[in-house]
């Protein structure tokens, strides 16, 4: 079967997107962008909705944050089925979505790391957990300027809540829904950005209390969890990951679509959830 899709927007996690789509299933690929021009494996670009076809197998949303809404709004009938890139809005929203699967991205699920950490909760007595997310931002991207990127500023939805939700989604995942939040966030560091560059939670529910730390200005990545259990302390390395988690992520959402799973993980709903939490 032939999937016909449609990428809104294709930055550089629109075209992971598009190349891991391409290696898995066989597709027949438009894109939406503000300017007409030609990509390799695309067939037509719009660069209006009202232009845009309304018979879409699939419709990934890969814009700025501060655009999924609208985007969703307008494309929402013309499709089955829309893949989202995290967060699903930079704010929460009452928002109508396909009729068909909408999966809102959660790479981080799929990482070997997580998973094996996953486990390890559900068969143990965990008391605690202490999570960090730090990276350098200059250096995320091998070209570019990064104070140019959506990350950098804060009107177009950047920010290390909103761009590192991953981590909330997957502590929520694993851990269960926290109903206590406590956050500190703001711009601490020199990079002349817009956005906040540092952001620490506690997290807590009826089984745990843990902590989150996130920046955009660690000169060391460091992707981790620290799990304090009845008789064990252990360290889950995310960036030791296996896997390629996009490829997996991908071949997920395609048998979501194949199965008409729509209870499948991070739903709307799901997302809607980690994005309050980040916001708390």
């Amino acid at each position: 079967m032939q999937y016909k899709v449609l990428f809104v927007g294709l930055g550089s996690i629109g075209q992971r997107h598009l190349k891991n789509l391409i290696s898995l299933a066989d597709v027949r690929v438009d894109a939406l962008r503000t300017k007409n021009e030609s990509f390799e494996n695309i067939e037509t670009v719009y660069t209006d909705y009202e232009n845009v076809p309304d018979d879409y197998d699939i419709i990934f949303i890969t814009n700025p944050t501060t655009l999924h809404y609208e985007a969703i709004s307008k494309l929402k009938n013309k499709t089955k089925n829309m893949f989202i890139e995290k967060p699903i809005f930079e704010k929460p929203y009452e928002c109508e979505f396909s009729k068909g699967v909408n999966y809102i991205a959660c790479p981080l699920r799929h990482n070997s790391e997580v998973k094996a950490l996953k486990v390890f909760v559900e068969n143990n007595n965990v008391y605690s957990f202490r999570a960090i997310c730090s990276s350098y931002l200059p250096k995320w991207r091998k070209t570019g300027d990064y104070r140019n990127y959506y990350s950098a500023k804060a009107d177009m939805g950047g920010g290390v809540e909103l761009d590192l939700i991953h981590e909330i989604d997957y502590l929520k995942w694993i851990f269960g829904k926290f109903n206590k939040i406590s956050k500190l966030s703001g711009k601490k560091s020199d990079l002349e950005i817009t956005s906040n560059d540092i952001a620490a939670y506690i997290f807590e529910n009826k089984n745990i209390i843990g902590s989150l730390h996130l920046d955009y200005f660690g000169r060391e990545t460091k992707r981790q969890v620290e799990v304090f259990a009845q008789n064990e302390t252990k360290i889950f390395d995310l960036t030791k990951n296996k896997d390629d988690m996009y490829i997996e992520e991908m071949k997920y959402f395609l048998n979501l679509i194949e199965t008409q799973d729509k209870n499948g993980y991070n739903t709307p709903k799901e997302a809607l959830e980690s994005l309050e939490a980040a916001l708390s």
